[in-house]
């Protein structure tokens, strides 16, 4: 035991044998409080050599990536198991912002081409499958205005439904417009004569040329049930006129 605290006390000493000069001088050394880091970016060294700015070294923001051609945008769409209006929204801003770009280089191309006439197969369907995918989600979002069946005691909210089905159809309406691009594309597509690698856009190509997919006519359903519905709630409305306003009192 008397040889451990003798040990210790000569490592005590040592430390502080070895910091007292410091301690008798910080007195007279001026210390800086300023917050800026003292780095020069444009910093050139290697003076015998190439010069090399600083900066080089360290970038301004680490992981950063512009999408730049149709592809980019294209893959940054995606849906989660539990999706809400904004995931959806998301979606449709990416691919309207894609289909405006340039495609990527047929090298860099999401499958492999092989020839031109390839290349444009390969075009078209991108068009088709983006043009699909901007549909289905106006469709989801509808979705989440309409309701599958109208129940007698959801006529307690007859207000909130007139507004929410009205909603529901005017995102029907924005959904037709790229069905009938896609369907388009689908007919462009099916006059070459070649097969690519997108097992997935070639499905739907051949589902919608035989008529297999038809979202026009998919549409034209939801909105003609949406037209009953919309039918009754005015019934109702009509014949409780005082109902035509937020009901608080049925809110939890």
């Amino acid at each position: 035991m008397q040889r451990k605290s003798k040990y210790i006390f000569q490592a005590w000493t040592f430390l502080f044998l070895l910091v007292s000069p410091n301690l008798q001088t910080t007195n007279s050394i001026p210390v800086s409080i300023s917050t800026e880091v003292d780095i020069d970016y444009n910093y050139e060294y290697e003076k015998n050599g190439v010069y090399t700015k600083f900066s080089d070294w360290v970038p301004y923001k680490l992981h950063k990536w512009e999408p730049k051609f149709l592809e980019d945008y294209y893959e940054m769409y995606g849906l989660k198991l539990h999706y809400k209006e904004n995931e959806l929204r998301r979606n449709i801003f990416f691919l309207k912002a894609g289909l405006k770009k340039r495609f990527r280089h047929p090298r860099n191309a999401l499958c492999q081409v092989r020839n031109e006439e390839e290349y444009h197969k390969y075009r078209l369907l991108i068009f088709m499958h983006m043009n699909l995918q901007i549909m289905r989600s106006y469709m989801r979002i509808a979705s989440q205005f309409d309701k599958r069946h109208l129940y007698f005691y959801n006529l307690d909210f007859a207000h909130e439904l007139k507004q929410s089905f009205e909603v529901a159809d005017s995102f029907y309406k924005e959904a037709i417009p790229y069905w009938e691009a896609a369907r388009k594309y689908a007919d462009e597509a099916s006059e070459i004569d070649y097969d690519l690698d997108l097992g997935t856009m070639e499905t739907e190509r051949y589902e919608i040329i035989i008529g297999k997919l038809d979202f026009g006519q998919i549409i034209s359903d939801h909105r003609e049930r949406l037209t009953k519905k919309r039918e009754t709630v005015r019934e109702y409305l009509a014949k409780y006129p005082e109902a035509d306003k937020p009901n608080l009192d049925q809110i939890p």
